[in-house]
């Protein structure tokens, strides 16, 4: 029945939703936003230096499996948006919003929690996450 749901999907709106979401992550995460800070995280627990952690972060090599990451999320999100029947750019941000909170950041918190990774890592990732959802659930939710 699921897999009945995909050929439902407006394959469109997938894609114009998951670029966005990316560029939304680009800019989050360019050093002068808040990628200089993300990097200065991820230097202070992995000894990284936070030039190797931004430089490597701009790499074809990872951006591609993120790219991939983000496009595997926003099916998962145009499923929801078609299960649920959200018809609206309200129904599609509240949709994108509680399944970022609900299921991102919550399953997301164990480095933080248990690697002792600092919070502040978490929160940046999980603030990303949180608009990229939350802007792919609004196109999603309109775009039908």
């Amino acid at each position: 029945m699921i897999i009945d749901s995909f050929n439902d999907l407006n394959w469109l709106a997938v894609a114009v939703s998951t670029v966005a979401a990316f560029a939304i992550g680009l800019v989050w995460f360019a050093p002068p936003v808040l990628g200089t800070l993300w990097a200065r995280q991820v230097t202070q627990y992995a000894g990284i230096p936070e030039d190797d952690v931004a430089s490597g972060a701009a790499k074809g090599a990872t951006l591609l499996p993120w790219f991939v990451a983000t496009a595997i999320n926003v099916v998962a999100l145009a499923l929801a948006v078609a299960a649920i029947g959200a018809d609206s750019l309200a129904d599609g941000v509240v949709l994108g919003a509680v399944l970022s909170l609900g299921f991102g950041a919550t399953l997301n918190s164990w480095p933080s929690i248990f690697a002792r990774l600092p919070r502040t890592w978490w929160l940046l990732n999980c603030g990303a996450a949180l608009v990229m959802n939350v802007v792919a659930g609004a196109i999603l939710g309109v775009w039908q």
